[in-house]
């Protein structure tokens, strides 16, 4: 709603312009009368009313000069003019200063709701207006950095680095990450706490995607002013943590100058979150450079022990063993290829020991289907949940360390994954504990509660889009995802495909 005051230090006046018309019919809310124009300058501080109705003749300041001082403090705000003087020089003047028309006493009722009507479409076409360029400008601001922490240094990227994001060659900055998975809701509360609780005048906030899963921010300061140090950034993360109410992480990189250095930025971020470097307070990791983690073994004693974890079917080993094989990946001058090949490499061993077992299971094509480039981090999460989906299926033929509950959990998903699953309805049907059940089942299986039931969700919708002719749409209905967008996000995200190519495919 857009917000109205009346100043006039006329009673029966101010009545008259509260209740003479529907304020709210028009798309306004009356939100403060004053009797003369001081009080009224002073009340337009506090309301910051977007349309202002004044008697041109009134004590302390009258209308024509509580337009003049207002219009220089608030230069967007509307005003109308009410006067019982049929005196065209207060027109002219009034309409020097924003005055958007100007009406005698006795009003007439049309008269001021054709006048409002048109006010309220000027100020609502200015509003979409800056939306949209607001909106354009914040598209850029993301496209820029994104382009940036990519590598991408063009002219054009480190012009607009400059301009939108005030990040110049000797701008102190550093990269934040979010853990993966953490949506873009937590952006707004990030900027609330970090620049109006801290007051950091001279700190930009700048949230940035890059994927759909990967979410951070840069912290920019001017060359004059650098407030970035350790303590002062895990200060600042801790309070975060703390006003959010919630375990998420967060990885720090070092502190770096210039637009150049946002690749590398980024990349420490992203080896901060892998490495788990503590700084002293739970759930924020600051790149404090190479020497802050000790060794990574050698890729071949590590793949040894990945395809010996999955052989006896330990996920928690396997989980451990990627983890060690990722830092040492990190930690390389390695291609992506490179990586891409050697990760091949294992998967093939695995697929010989999966053969041993006499088993084909379904996830296995996928495992090699052609993959966008990604950031080292995901590139992990994938990889560790399809090997620990093969030392899980190896587990369960070998029969080992078989939880009859999650057993029996898993067997339930199966067969109600069409319907709106939570971790707390299923622990509530064994009559368990919520949390204690999540970590049961993550523990015997090696993934989330959420993380299996997207797994066997998209197994089905596998089978699905191999054998019928739907729409995807109604594919993702059919195995429980009431928001297609998700259903496509998740497919793609454990097959390397969208939907409609798995199926041409």
């Amino acid at each position: 709603m857009l917000r109205v005051m009346f100043a006039d230090d006329e009673p029966y006046m101010l009545e008259g312009l509260r209740t003479m018309i529907d304020w709210n019919k028009l798309g306004f809310v009356v939100c403060g009368e004053a009797s003369d124009g001081e009080d009224a300058l002073a009340m337009m501080a506090s309301t910051l009313p977007h349309l202002v109705l004044t008697d041109v003749r009134m004590p302390v300041i009258d209308g024509l000069e509580l337009i003049e001082q207002a219009s220089s403090l608030y230069p967007e705000m509307k005003f109308i003019i009410l006067s019982g003087y049929a005196d065209f020089e207060y027109a002219k003047r009034a309409m020097r200063h924003g005055v958007v028309n100007y009406l005698m006493k006795p009003l007439m009722e049309a008269e001021l709701v054709a006048v409002v009507e048109a006010v309220a479409v000027s100020i609502q076409e200015r509003i979409a207006h800056r939306q949209l360029e607001s909106t354009a400008l914040e598209c850029l601001r993301l496209e820029t950095i994104s382009k940036l922490v990519q590598g991408e240094n063009k002219p054009k990227w480190i012009e607009q680095a400059s301009t939108l994001l005030d990040l110049h060659e000797h701008s102190s900055f550093r990269c934040g990450l979010l853990e993966p998975d953490i949506g873009s809701p937590i952006q707004s509360d990030l900027k609330r706490v970090i620049v109006d609780k801290f007051k950091l005048t001279q700190v930009m906030m700048h949230p940035f995607g890059v994927g759909k899963e990967r979410h951070g921010f840069l912290l920019v300061t001017g060359p004059e002013e650098s407030n970035l140090s350790l303590e002062r950034m895990t200060s600042i993360i801790a309070s975060v943590r703390n006003d959010l109410g919630t375990a998420i992480s967060f990885s720090i990189s070092g502190e770096h100058k210039g637009p150049l250095a946002l690749k590398e930025a980024f990349h420490e971020g992203l080896i901060a979150e892998m490495c788990k470097s503590p700084s002293g307070k739970e759930g924020i990791y600051i790149y404090q450079g190479e020497g802050s983690v000790e060794k990574a073994p050698a890729f071949v004693s590590l793949t040894e022990s990945i395809l010996e974890a999955v052989g006896s079917g330990c996920p928690e080993t396997v989980r451990a063993q990627v983890h060690d094989l990722f830092i040492a990946f990190s930690r390389q001058s390695v291609s992506e290829s490179w990586v891409s090949a050697y990760l091949g490499n294992i998967k093939l061993e695995i697929l010989k020991t999966l053969a041993q077992f006499g088993g084909d299971p379904v996830w296995e094509p996928n495992w090699f289907v052609p993959t966008v480039s990604m950031d080292i981090g995901l590139l992990e999460r994938r990889v560790t949940q399809e090997i620990l989906q093969a030392a899980e299926w190896i587990g369960q033929k070998k029969g080992i360390g078989q939880d009859e509950i999650v057993f029996a959990a898993g067997a339930y998903i199966k067969s109600h994954y069409r319907e709106k699953l939570q971790l707390q309805v299923v622990a509530e049907h064994f009559k368990l504990n919520p949390a204690y059940f999540g970590q049961r089942f993550k523990k015997q299986v090696g993934l989330t509660f959420n993380e299996y039931l997207h797994v066997v969700r998209i197994d089905e919708a596998k089978k699905i889009l191999r054998r019928e002719e739907l729409k995807i749409s109604d594919v993702a209905d059919r195995v429980g995802y009431s928001d297609s967008e998700q259903f496509v996000t998740k497919f793609k995200a454990l097959t390397g495909l969208l939907p409609s190519a798995y199926k041409k495919g």
